[in-house]
């Protein structure tokens, strides 16, 4: 099986559980009439249509191995986003969200320079400060170290 059409299927059995479980979802009325099952039923049912259109039509067959130098990249940014979603809890959101991004950026072939670094520390600052003083969304600054 071509790596397109891998990729396809994937795309369409994380669609499709994605849906299942959007639909799983219980309703609440908070006030929001589309509820909060209305995302993620938008983001299942794109991604389900996206991947059964690249199972249907892939893209030109590229040379590109199966278990490649981007699979490997994909499986590497997976796995950080699970350590950054435990690392937020733990260590606060702005330092979490400093190191991924300085590390997801040199896994996609940046070097590590000091305008990485401002741009990492302003990302990380600027949206923490945007959520926690504009949007009034609670995000934990230390997690539990400092606690």
């Amino acid at each position: 099986m071509k790596t397109e059409r891998t990729g396809a299927i994937v795309v369409l059995l994380l669609g499709i559980g994605y849906l299942w479980k959007a639909f799983a979802m219980e309703d609440i009325n908070i006030g929001d009439p589309l509820g909060p099952k209305a995302f993620p039923i938008f983001l299942g049912a794109i991604m389900t249509v996206l991947g059964f259109s690249l199972l249907i039509k892939p893209e030109a067959a590229s040379t590109e191995k199966l278990f490649g130098r981007a699979t490997f990249s994909v499986a590497a940014l997976a796995g950080m986003l699970f350590i950054y979603s435990i690392a937020i809890g733990a260590i606060g959101y702005p330092v979490s969200t400093f190191f991924f991004l300085l590390l997801a950026s040199r896994l996609l072939g940046e070097k590590i320079s000091p305008a990485g670094i401002a741009i990492a520390l302003f990302f990380s600052l600027g949206v923490f400060l945007l959520f926690t003083r504009v949007l009034d969304i609670h995000l934990p600054l230390w997690g539990m170290i400092r606690r």
